[in-house]
Protein backbone atom coordinates (compact mmCIF):
# COMPACT_ATOMS: atom_id res chain seq x y z
CA UNK A 1 0.00 0.00 0.00
CA UNK A 2 1.90 3.26 -1.60
CA UNK A 3 1.00 5.76 2.03
CA UNK A 4 2.51 8.93 -0.05
CA UNK A 5 3.80 9.69 -3.49
CA UNK A 6 6.13 11.77 -4.70
CA UNK A 7 7.44 12.68 -8.28
CA UNK A 8 10.95 11.07 -7.71
CA UNK A 9 10.11 8.95 -4.30
CA UNK A 10 7.28 6.94 -2.75
CA UNK A 11 6.82 4.96 0.77
CA UNK A 12 5.43 1.58 0.08
CA UNK A 13 4.57 -0.63 3.19
CA UNK A 14 5.16 -4.36 4.24
CA UNK A 15 8.70 -4.90 2.93
CA UNK A 16 9.85 -8.15 2.92
CA UNK A 17 11.86 -9.34 5.10
CA UNK A 18 14.70 -10.61 3.11
CA UNK A 19 14.51 -7.72 0.58
CA UNK A 20 14.91 -5.41 3.78
CA UNK A 21 17.54 -7.40 5.65
CA UNK A 22 19.26 -7.30 2.23
CA UNK A 23 19.33 -3.85 2.08
CA UNK A 24 20.69 -3.68 5.89
CA UNK A 25 23.71 -6.19 5.02
CA UNK A 26 25.25 -4.12 2.49
CA UNK A 27 27.65 -2.87 5.34
CA UNK A 28 27.71 -6.07 7.66
CA UNK A 29 29.95 -4.61 10.62
CA UNK A 30 28.01 -0.96 10.40
CA UNK A 31 24.68 -2.92 10.45
CA UNK A 32 25.17 -5.41 12.42
CA UNK A 33 24.07 -3.11 15.08
CA UNK A 34 20.57 -2.62 13.48
CA UNK A 35 19.88 -6.10 12.29
CA UNK A 36 20.51 -7.04 16.34
CA UNK A 37 17.98 -4.07 17.12
CA UNK A 38 15.67 -5.68 14.64
CA UNK A 39 15.36 -9.29 15.31
CA UNK A 40 15.09 -8.39 18.89
CA UNK A 41 11.78 -6.65 18.42
CA UNK A 42 9.38 -8.44 17.64
CA UNK A 43 10.12 -9.78 13.66
CA UNK A 44 9.24 -13.79 14.29
CA UNK A 45 5.42 -14.10 15.19
CA UNK A 46 3.84 -13.11 12.16
CA UNK A 47 0.47 -13.97 13.31
CA UNK A 48 0.77 -11.39 16.05
CA UNK A 49 -1.02 -8.37 15.13
CA UNK A 50 1.32 -5.92 16.27
CA UNK A 51 4.05 -7.69 14.31
CA UNK A 52 6.78 -4.86 13.27
CA UNK A 53 6.41 -4.44 9.83
CA UNK A 54 8.65 -2.46 7.44
CA UNK A 55 8.00 0.82 5.70
CA UNK A 56 10.35 1.34 2.39
CA UNK A 57 11.29 4.31 0.05
CA UNK A 58 11.58 3.47 -3.92
CA UNK A 59 12.87 5.89 -6.14
CA UNK A 60 12.00 6.40 -10.12
CA UNK A 61 13.71 3.48 -10.84
CA UNK A 62 12.01 1.10 -8.14
CA UNK A 63 15.96 1.11 -6.29
CA UNK A 64 15.18 0.95 -2.61
CA UNK A 65 16.76 3.58 -0.76
CA UNK A 66 15.36 3.59 2.84
CA UNK A 67 14.16 1.57 5.58
CA UNK A 68 11.86 2.06 8.89
CA UNK A 69 11.09 -0.78 11.04
CA UNK A 70 8.49 -0.20 13.48
CA UNK A 71 9.11 -2.74 16.05
CA UNK A 72 6.06 -3.95 18.27
CA UNK A 73 8.00 -3.51 21.83
CA UNK A 74 8.60 0.39 20.80
CA UNK A 75 11.58 0.37 18.90
CA UNK A 76 12.30 2.27 15.82
CA UNK A 77 14.87 1.85 13.58
CA UNK A 78 16.03 3.93 10.04
CA UNK A 79 18.38 3.41 7.68
CA UNK A 80 18.74 5.30 4.31
CA UNK A 81 21.53 5.71 1.73
CA UNK A 82 20.81 9.59 1.83
CA UNK A 83 20.27 11.38 5.47
CA UNK A 84 17.26 13.65 3.54
CA UNK A 85 15.59 10.24 2.50
CA UNK A 86 14.87 9.84 6.29
CA UNK A 87 12.51 12.63 6.39
CA UNK A 88 9.78 10.42 4.24
CA UNK A 89 9.50 8.34 7.20
CA UNK A 90 8.34 10.82 9.68
CA UNK A 91 5.04 11.23 8.45
CA UNK A 92 4.34 7.96 7.73
CA UNK A 93 5.30 6.57 11.44
CA UNK A 94 3.56 9.86 12.96
CA UNK A 95 0.00 9.67 10.93
CA UNK A 96 0.24 5.62 12.11
CA UNK A 97 -0.04 7.20 15.39
CA UNK A 98 1.97 3.84 16.73
CA UNK A 99 4.11 5.42 19.24
CA UNK A 100 7.87 4.47 19.70
CA UNK A 101 9.81 4.33 22.95
CA UNK A 102 13.79 3.33 21.39
CA UNK A 103 14.58 4.88 18.04
CA UNK A 104 18.08 4.16 15.99
CA UNK A 105 19.61 4.89 13.30
CA UNK A 106 22.50 6.67 11.20
CA UNK A 107 23.14 10.10 13.38
CA UNK A 108 22.52 12.28 10.03
CA UNK A 109 19.15 10.35 8.61
CA UNK A 110 17.64 10.32 12.50
CA UNK A 111 18.23 13.61 12.92
CA UNK A 112 16.75 14.43 9.25
CA UNK A 113 13.52 12.04 10.94
CA UNK A 114 13.37 14.06 14.31
CA UNK A 115 13.14 16.88 12.84
CA UNK A 116 10.31 16.83 10.92
CA UNK A 117 8.72 14.49 12.98
CA UNK A 118 8.76 17.17 15.79
CA UNK A 119 7.66 19.77 13.42
CA UNK A 120 4.49 17.76 13.13
CA UNK A 121 3.94 17.27 16.83
CA UNK A 122 5.68 14.84 17.62
CA UNK A 123 7.17 14.52 21.42
CA UNK A 124 10.10 16.06 22.36
CA UNK A 125 13.12 13.07 22.83
CA UNK A 126 13.94 12.23 26.81
CA UNK A 127 17.60 11.47 25.42
CA UNK A 128 18.76 12.25 21.76
CA UNK A 129 22.49 11.62 21.71
CA UNK A 130 25.06 10.57 19.37
CA UNK A 131 27.10 7.24 19.46
CA UNK A 132 30.20 7.10 17.64
CA UNK A 133 30.45 3.77 16.45
CA UNK A 134 33.74 1.38 16.80
CA UNK A 135 34.82 -1.62 15.10
CA UNK A 136 37.81 -4.16 15.95
CA UNK A 137 39.01 -7.32 14.20
CA UNK A 138 42.14 -9.12 14.40
CA UNK A 139 44.30 -7.08 12.52
CA UNK A 140 43.54 -3.97 14.40
CA UNK A 141 43.72 -5.48 18.00
CA UNK A 142 46.93 -3.72 20.06
CA UNK A 143 49.54 -6.57 20.96
CA UNK A 144 51.15 -6.90 24.30
CA UNK A 145 47.80 -5.70 26.69
CA UNK A 146 48.04 -7.85 29.59
CA UNK A 147 45.40 -10.63 29.92
CA UNK A 148 42.67 -10.62 32.76
CA UNK A 149 40.84 -13.65 34.35
CA UNK A 150 37.49 -13.53 32.51
CA UNK A 151 34.51 -16.08 33.67
CA UNK A 152 31.54 -16.56 31.08
CA UNK A 153 28.96 -15.70 33.96
CA UNK A 154 26.30 -18.41 35.00
CA UNK A 155 22.74 -18.29 37.04
CA UNK A 156 24.75 -17.76 40.13
CA UNK A 157 26.13 -14.25 39.86
CA UNK A 158 22.51 -13.11 38.25
CA UNK A 159 22.32 -10.75 41.34
CA UNK A 160 25.86 -9.41 41.17
CA UNK A 161 24.85 -8.75 37.34
CA UNK A 162 21.66 -6.97 37.75
CA UNK A 163 22.81 -4.73 40.68
CA UNK A 164 25.82 -3.67 38.09
CA UNK A 165 23.36 -3.38 34.70
CA UNK A 166 20.87 -0.89 37.59
CA UNK A 167 24.17 0.83 37.97
CA UNK A 168 25.36 1.15 34.53
CA UNK A 169 22.02 2.07 33.22
CA UNK A 170 21.66 4.99 36.16
CA UNK A 171 24.81 6.35 35.65
CA UNK A 172 24.46 6.41 32.01
CA UNK A 173 20.77 8.19 31.98
CA UNK A 174 21.43 10.00 35.29
CA UNK A 175 18.43 8.05 36.77
CA UNK A 176 17.68 7.73 40.11
CA UNK A 177 17.98 3.72 41.46
CA UNK A 178 13.73 3.78 42.00
CA UNK A 179 13.43 4.84 38.52
CA UNK A 180 14.13 2.09 36.97
CA UNK A 181 12.54 -1.45 36.66
CA UNK A 182 15.16 -3.71 38.30
CA UNK A 183 12.83 -6.57 37.36
CA UNK A 184 13.48 -6.04 33.55
CA UNK A 185 16.97 -5.82 33.58
CA UNK A 186 17.01 -8.96 35.96
CA UNK A 187 15.31 -10.72 32.95
CA UNK A 188 17.97 -9.42 30.64
CA UNK A 189 20.51 -10.07 32.37
CA UNK A 190 18.93 -14.09 32.80
CA UNK A 191 18.69 -14.30 29.21
CA UNK A 192 22.23 -13.70 27.89
CA UNK A 193 23.67 -15.81 31.08
CA UNK A 194 21.72 -18.30 29.60
CA UNK A 195 22.66 -17.61 25.86
CA UNK A 196 25.95 -17.53 27.15
CA UNK A 197 27.01 -13.97 26.54
CA UNK A 198 27.32 -12.16 29.75
CA UNK A 199 31.00 -12.53 31.49
CA UNK A 200 32.48 -10.63 34.40
CA UNK A 201 36.16 -10.12 36.27
CA UNK A 202 36.15 -10.38 39.51
CA UNK A 203 39.30 -9.01 42.12
CA UNK A 204 41.10 -11.61 44.74
CA UNK A 205 37.91 -11.29 47.06
CA UNK A 206 35.72 -12.87 44.37
CA UNK A 207 33.59 -9.37 44.14
CA UNK A 208 33.04 -8.22 41.00
CA UNK A 209 35.38 -5.43 39.13
CA UNK A 210 33.67 -5.10 35.44
CA UNK A 211 30.73 -6.67 33.31
CA UNK A 212 30.00 -6.67 29.70
CA UNK A 213 27.33 -8.73 27.49
CA UNK A 214 27.04 -9.54 23.53
CA UNK A 215 24.18 -8.89 21.81
CA UNK A 216 24.92 -10.87 18.91
CA UNK A 217 27.95 -12.91 18.89
CA UNK A 218 28.60 -15.38 15.98
CA UNK A 219 29.96 -15.74 12.48
CA UNK A 220 28.47 -12.30 11.41
CA UNK A 221 29.93 -10.97 13.84
CA UNK A 222 29.88 -10.04 17.61
CA UNK A 223 28.09 -6.26 19.05
CA UNK A 224 29.87 -5.85 22.23
CA UNK A 225 26.74 -3.81 24.84
CA UNK A 226 26.49 -3.60 29.12
CA UNK A 227 30.50 -2.51 29.13
CA UNK A 228 30.52 -1.59 33.19
CA UNK A 229 33.62 -1.23 35.65
CA UNK A 230 32.32 -0.31 39.01
CA UNK A 231 33.75 3.24 39.87
CA UNK A 232 35.76 2.37 42.58
CA UNK A 233 38.08 0.05 40.17
CA UNK A 234 38.17 2.53 37.37
CA UNK A 235 41.61 3.65 36.17
CA UNK A 236 43.23 0.96 37.03
CA UNK A 237 43.74 -0.56 33.26
CA UNK A 238 40.58 -3.14 34.37
CA UNK A 239 38.54 -2.82 31.22
CA UNK A 240 41.42 -2.37 29.03
CA UNK A 241 42.74 -6.11 30.25
CA UNK A 242 39.08 -7.15 29.96
CA UNK A 243 37.68 -6.09 26.94
CA UNK A 244 41.13 -6.85 25.21
CA UNK A 245 40.92 -10.34 26.75
CA UNK A 246 37.72 -10.85 25.48
CA UNK A 247 38.17 -9.81 21.74
CA UNK A 248 41.27 -12.42 21.58
CA UNK A 249 39.25 -14.93 23.06
CA UNK A 250 36.64 -14.30 20.37
CA UNK A 251 38.67 -14.06 17.42
CA UNK A 252 40.50 -17.37 18.59
CA UNK A 253 37.47 -19.28 19.15
CA UNK A 254 35.85 -21.39 17.15
CA UNK A 255 32.74 -19.47 16.01
CA UNK A 256 35.43 -17.47 14.06
CA UNK A 257 34.09 -14.03 14.77
CA UNK A 258 35.33 -11.85 11.91
CA UNK A 259 34.87 -8.47 13.82
CA UNK A 260 33.63 -7.05 17.12
CA UNK A 261 31.64 -3.71 17.30
CA UNK A 262 30.23 -1.47 19.54
CA UNK A 263 28.75 1.56 20.18
CA UNK A 264 28.96 4.52 23.22
CA UNK A 265 28.41 7.95 24.12
CA UNK A 266 30.31 10.92 22.39
CA UNK A 267 30.74 12.16 25.38
CA UNK A 268 32.45 9.02 27.59
CA UNK A 269 35.23 10.20 26.64
CA UNK A 270 37.55 7.60 29.33
CA UNK A 271 35.58 4.73 27.97
CA UNK A 272 36.66 5.66 24.15
CA UNK A 273 39.98 6.42 25.00
CA UNK A 274 39.38 2.58 26.61
CA UNK A 275 38.56 1.12 23.22
CA UNK A 276 41.02 2.82 21.50
CA UNK A 277 43.78 1.48 23.68
CA UNK A 278 42.13 -1.55 22.48
CA UNK A 279 42.36 -0.82 18.72
CA UNK A 280 38.94 -0.41 18.22
CA UNK A 281 38.40 2.42 15.47
CA UNK A 282 35.54 4.46 14.80
CA UNK A 283 33.85 3.89 11.08
CA UNK A 284 30.42 5.45 12.02
CA UNK A 285 28.28 7.53 13.95
CA UNK A 286 24.59 6.09 15.09
CA UNK A 287 22.11 8.42 17.06
CA UNK A 288 20.43 6.84 19.78
CA UNK A 289 16.85 8.67 21.37
CA UNK A 290 14.86 7.30 23.56
CA UNK A 291 10.78 9.01 23.99
CA UNK A 292 9.68 9.79 27.15
CA UNK A 293 6.89 7.50 28.61
CA UNK A 294 3.67 7.95 27.46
Amino acid sequence: MQIQPSPTLRIAERIPRSVALAFLKGEPRENVFLISRILKSGMDNPRDPMHGIFLGVFDEHQSLRGLCFLGNRGTLVVSVDEPSVAELFAAAVFERGKPFTLAVGQDDGMRCFLNVYRKLGGPRPALDRRQPFYVIDPKSLAKGIEAIDMEQASLDSIDELTELACEMVCEDLKLAPNEIDRRKYRLRMTERIVDGRAYLCRDESGQPIFKCDLAVCGPEGALLEGVYTPKSWRGKGVATKAIATLCRDLFESETKVPFVVLHVDEKNKAARAVYEKVGFKQTNDFRLVLMPSA
